[in-house]
């Protein structure tokens, strides 16, 4: 009795696995990729920090000038806007344009440069000038502002200052200077145009083609200047000229006359003048210059 119950159960036991068949997987088991302990990790999930970016105002510490258009690199002036600048504080200066001016040498191509004065809050700021190049106008801006370290103790009293500023060397004008948007001067040959022209009566200024002349000298760029000769009617008489750009075929035209107060008394005695008039520099072309309609040469940039 005992074998046959054994028998039985080894049938059904064999019974059982052939229903299942070879490729049948236990309940709960995963047999592909299986999960490891070694595999689960420990230590709590972990996300990366999210990156916060704070824009920065440009217009609190402008960047040192470049140059541009008509003027040679601008010199430093040692108030450009230093490194670490973004950590101070940005304060006010209190300028004195009245006696603020504007240097012009007598050299060619002419050096441009401004002298400052004016008061600082307290002996803690540090002056900052930004030279803005010469704009479409001829126009040279300063940015002109101070700085202090918020965390810094100081005494209340104000700082005079005096700084020169060089805006670099120019060889075509007018231009004016301007600094925190109020006009300081002007620059450009004594011969252009003024205020108060319109005031004056207009005269002739008789020129000699035969001596006039022009001069150009090459280098990285090509410069030229006319060298005009002639007579005013009298020493009362202010010679005048007006520059025109080359043209869409390189001409480029200058226009001398002179200007007179009628109610001014003077003695008729012809004055000969002599100028250098700068015209600029020129990239490459063939170029020609004309002086109140009359060609005084032509030259290659």
């Amino acid at each position: 009795m005992r074998e046959k119950s054994l028998i039985l159960l080894l049938v059904t036991t064999l019974l059982l696995a052939a229903c299942a068949g070879p490729t049948s997987t236990p309940i709960g088991l995963v047999t592909e990729n299986p999960v490891t302990p070694s595999a689960v990790s420990s230590e709590p999930t972990t996300y990366p920090v999210p990156v916060v970016v704070i824009p920065i105002d440009s217009s609190a510490y402008p960047k040192p000038g470049t140059p541009g258009p008509g003027n040679s690199a601008i010199p430093p002036s040692g108030y450009e806007p230093q490194p670490g600048d973004d950590k101070l504080t940005r304060g006010q200066v209190f300028l004195d344009l009245k006696n603020s001016s504007v240097v012009i040498s007598e050299s060619f191509p002419a050096q441009v440069s401004v002298i400052l004065n004016g008061n600082l809050p307290d002996p803690c700021h540090k002056l900052r000038v930004v030279v803005i190049p010469a704009n479409a106008q001829n126009e040279i801006n300063l940015v002109v502002y101070s700085v202090a370290d918020p965390g810094l103790m100081c005494i209340t009293v104000i700082e005079p200052f005096s700084a020169t500023i060089p805006l670099g060397s120019y060889s075509t004008g007018p231009g004016a200077v301007m600094v925190n948007g109020e006009r300081l001067g002007e620059f450009g040959t004594p011969y252009d145009p003024q205020p108060g022209d319109n005031q004056l009566t207009r005269g002739e200024a008789t020129l000699d083609m035969t001596t006039s002349q022009l001069i150009v000298t090459k280098g990285e760029t090509t410069e030229a200047s006319a060298v005009l000769q002639g007579d005013l009617p009298d020493n009362c008489h202010q010679l005048r000229i007006v520059f025109t750009p080359a043209d869409a075929q390189n001409k480029i035209s200058l226009e001398a006359y002179s200007l007179y107060d009628p109610q001014t008394t003077c003695t008729a005695l012809i004055q000969p003048f002599q100028v250098i008039y700068p015209l600029g520099n020129f990239p490459r072309g063939h170029y020609s210059v004309y002086v109140n309609g009359q060609l005084l040469a032509e030259f290659d940039g």
